[in-house]
């Protein structure tokens, strides 16, 4: 988890106007993935704003703002999709704060307007472990369809067998006018099954 060290439109001493983002302290390098499918676009603002910055258009039309990386992993119009690797954390822009201030800024605009991306800090802060969840959801679902198939094929076998018995008896048996027309019936049944 990472921890969130300024909240949206918080206003801070260092800072001219409210905070327009979430930040959240992480390690230099902490690889940052994105949380959603969209088309990448690169902005590096120097040593002012947020520095190197990794703009995410989703497909709903907001746009995803990572801010102050250290490193980009994306192209300028790259299409991306949720847990792609987008960049690493870093401090590059204006930044204030202890251990050097190396954190993400995460914003999120809507119609050119920047909106408070709180629904969305769970996803930030499971943006890293997303896909070994994804892979243990796939290789729990291949084990389980292999088990369900197994099984299956083993009744399938017991019911075949159960079929064959049954009716060997009923050949093997002479009864009554009523079981042979029982027999038939049931003979009947079975073969179209």
């Amino acid at each position: 988890m990472y921890k969130i060290t300024s909240k949206f439109l918080q206003q801070e001493g260092f800072r001219s106007s409210s905070h327009k983002g979430i930040d959240f302290s992480m390690p230099n390098g902490t690889p940052l993935k994105s949380i959603r499918d969209g088309i990448c676009h690169i902005r590096d603002y120097g040593s002012t704003n947020a520095g190197k910055t990794v703009l995410v258009e989703w497909e709903d039309g907001k746009t995803a703002v990572y801010g102050h990386l250290s490193d980009f992993a994306v192209t300028e119009g790259q299409r991306i999709s949720a847990g792609d690797l987008i960049g690493y954390s870093g401090n590059s822009g204006f930044v204030q704060g202890a251990n050097g201030g190396y954190h993400l800024h995460f914003g999120l605009k809507e119609n050119g307007q920047f909106i408070d991306p709180s629904p969305y800090v769970s996803d930030i802060q499971n943006m890293n472990s997303k896909g070994e969840i994804l892979q243990q959801v796939a290789e729990t679902k291949i084990n389980f369809m292999d088990y369900f198939q197994q099984h299956m094929d083993l009744i399938g076998n017991q019911l075949i067998d159960l079929k064959a018995n049954f009716i060997n008896f009923l050949i093997l048996s002479d009864y009554s006018p009523i079981i042979q027309l029982l027999k038939n019936i049931v003979q009947f049944i079975f073969f179209n099954i």
